[in-house]
């Protein structure tokens, strides 16, 4: 899985800028990791379709993840909140090493099927808060759910001639000589990693 997610990360990446939706493709991601757990858990076919589909879901799902940040915290906590995901990510790389050897050893060394239902259990969680991430995000203004490059929210800016202008956000379109056209404008109403 690690491999084709080394290969397929680029890509995935890219239809994420180009598609938006990250709520959704994070919900996706974890849906196809329940097929994966569940397929390993109760089918006897070889594991390499499913492990193919756990390394596109691994991509798919750091593809939305990590660039989602500074779409949904405010631009002086853009580290702070980076520092808190590779943090809960480090305890569960701590953690669940522990639980599935407790599993499995209670199991009696059997890693099918009692490990991957307790994958699938992961899967059913990553779901569901995955589904609440699509009903917040479309409560808070869609942040995640538009294309890279496109705005977000209607804004109100004072531009450098004292225009006032008014349309779509345009995330990612601050050029040299134009910064000023964003003065005032609060950072969470713009703010990209394209800018």
């Amino acid at each position: 899985p690690y491999f084709i997610s080394a290969l397929s990360s680029p890509l995935l990446g890219h239809i994420v800028d180009k598609i938006g939706k990250r709520a959704q493709l994070a919900t996706l991601a974890s849906s196809i990791l329940l097929a994966v757990h569940l397929t390993m858990a109760l089918s006897d076919s070889s594991p390499i379709a499913p492990m193919v589909g756990q390394g596109i879901a691994y991509s798919l799902y750091a593809s939305v993840l990590w660039p989602s940040v500074p779409l949904t915290v405010a631009k002086q906590f853009t580290g702070t909140a980076f520092g808190v995901i590779t943090s809960i990510q480090n305890i569960g790389l701590a953690i669940f090493p522990l639980i599935v050897a407790a599993v499995y050893n209670a199991s009696g060394g059997k890693y099918i099927p009692n490990v991957e239902f307790f994958f699938v259990s992961c899967a059913v969680a990553g779901v569901v808060v995955g589904i609440i991430m699509i009903r917040l995000d479309k409560r808070t203004g869609g942040k995640l759910y538009v294309a890279s490059g496109e705005g977000c929210d209607e804004v109100v800016l004072n531009g450098n001639g004292g225009d006032v202008i008014v349309g779509r956000n345009p995330v990612g379109s601050v050029r040299d000589g134009d910064a000023g056209l964003f003065d005032g404008v609060e950072d969470e109403m713009y703010f990209s990693p394209l800018i």
